[in-house]
């Protein structure tokens, strides 16, 4: 194949990634706490100045020196998109949202941290207990500040929460004294860094403790003064942050150059034709 049709299919190939991308931002329009992504290009310039050392490496080369010829383009990193969504009133006691981008409420996953901006909660009996565990709708334990799952006593009347992330159980019997328990936020500097592992959860790489020695983590107790900015909102859900009209419009202009892609491609093909044809 010649350079014109392989740089052609690369990109081609590579564009119906971003499509891929876009179909799912689409496809998650309306689910909770949903952030878009974003497909980042870069040319595949494999031809680079003094790209290897030693001449024994530049063995059967057939380009000048210090020059190789690139193949079109490649998707170099899909990246997390952290604007903040819509905020959408539900007045259900269970149901919280985080204000501000960074902020993430942390779960415990499979024995793993996880991290997730869908805060439509619920509560979980437990077996042979008169407890109830906060979970997520994939039954992932909602953790506090101490990272213990969130458990409080069956027989509750009505639970609060303020802007700190303090939940307080208020108990049917007036004699039993309520319960205090904080919720445990991530504020996550380096949103990129995070790995999809599907229900609308995340995870970093490595440990907690290697990620805040970085500095890409931080568990913020809100209750005590911080600058994060961050924020719970108690009965109300963060929606989707996809638009779906810029969607659409990122999906039209990409098919076009896919279309564009495929008419290099029959212009190279017409164009070996013609050479063919040439009789010396």
């Amino acid at each position: 194949m010649n350079i014109q049709m392989n740089s052609a299919a690369t990109s081609m190939r590579e564009l119906q990634k971003k499509v891929d991308v876009i179909a799912n931002n689409i496809s998650n329009v309306n689910t909770m706490g949903y952030k878009r992504q974003e497909a980042n290009f870069s040319d595949t310039l494999v031809q680079s100045i003094t790209r290897q050392a030693g001449s024994g490496n530049e063995i059967g080369r057939v380009t000048p020196d210090g020059l190789r010829i690139g193949s079109g383009a490649r998707v170099t990193q899909t990246s997390l998109r952290n604007e903040q969504g819509t905020i959408q009133q539900t007045d259900q006691p269970f149901d919280f949202s985080i204000q501000g981008n960074s902020g993430f409420f942390r779960l415990m996953s499979d024995g793993k941290i996880a991290y997730t901006k869908d805060g439509s909660f619920q509560v979980q009996p437990v077996l042979n207990s008169d407890q109830v565990n906060l979970v997520t709708a994939n039954g992932d334990a909602v953790l506090d500040i101490n990272n213990n799952p969130i458990s409080f006593g069956s027989d509750y009347a009505e639970v609060k929460a303020n802007q700190n992330g303090n939940l307080q159980i208020v108990y049917k019997d007036p004699g039993k004294p309520p319960t205090e328990i904080q919720l445990s936020i991530a504020d996550i500097n380096h949103p990129n860094l995070l790995e999809k592992i599907g229900g609308n959860r995340y995870q970093l790489p490595g440990t907690e403790a290697q990620q805040a020695a970085n500095g890409a983590l931080r568990i913020v107790n809100l209750s005590q003064p911080n600058n994060s900015g961050i924020r719970v909102n108690q009965g109300s859900l963060e929606m989707s942050n996809v638009d779906l009209t810029e969607e659409m419009t990122e999906l039209i202009s990409t098919q076009r150059l896919i279309q564009s892609q495929g008419k290099a491609i029959s212009f190279a093909d017409d164009m070996m034709g013609v050479v063919n044809t040439i009789r010396g």
